[in-house]
């Protein structure tokens, strides 16, 4: 503590500026767009979720870093940090399958509950992460799966996608789990 008052605390630290920075750029970058065209009409509520969105992921960046050193704890956690940002983002702002008024995308957002509730529930640590991650790759397929069968349509880019990220996290998190 006495050394962190000495050098300017925490704040000093280049990247938590740029993270944080970045947050409040986007949040500003609707407001300044709102002055210039009427194609950009955020409301409080818009701004909210934004923030509460941007602001959730930065948090858990903060938690993450403290928590654990290993750099393949931390490359999982920000990528499951994207994907779980990315699918709610996406599927909010126009739908995965149709649009975002399409009732069949509320599927989606099973997988990133998938990734939280397992990760609350083995307590954040590397093991059980690997396995939150992978059980979301399997909830990604399967809501995939369940949407061909009612002949809603075929995901298939956007299970590739995110599949893809989920599997890449959970070998990251086996990965730091050994370390």
């Amino acid at each position: 503590m006495v050394e962190q008052a000495k050098t300017g605390g925490v704040w000093r630290n280049p990247w938590r500026l740029i993270g944080w920075g970045g947050i409040a750029g986007l949040l500003l970058l609707p407001a300044v767009a709102m002055q210039f065209t009427t194609e950009v009409n955020w409301t409080g509520g818009d701004f909210l979720f934004a923030f509460l969105m941007l602001g959730s992921v930065g948090l858990a960046v903060e938690l993450t870093v403290r928590a654990n050193p290993a750099w393949s704890y931390r490359a999982g956690m920000g990528i499951v940090l994207a994907a779980c940002f990315l699918t709610v983002w996406i599927n909010l702002a126009v739908g995965i399958v149709g649009n975002e008024d399409n009732p069949i995308n509320a599927l989606f957002f099973l997988v990133p509950l998938t990734a939280i509730a397992g990760s609350v529930l083995g307590g954040f640590r590397a093991r059980f992460m690997a396995v939150a991650a992978a059980a979301a790759a399997a909830a990604q397929l399967g809501v995939m799966l369940y949407i061909s069968a009612t002949g809603q349509g075929f995901p298939i880019g956007v299970t590739l996608f995110f599949g893809a990220l989920w599997l890449v996290a959970a070998a990251l998190f086996r990965q730091a789990g050994r370390q």
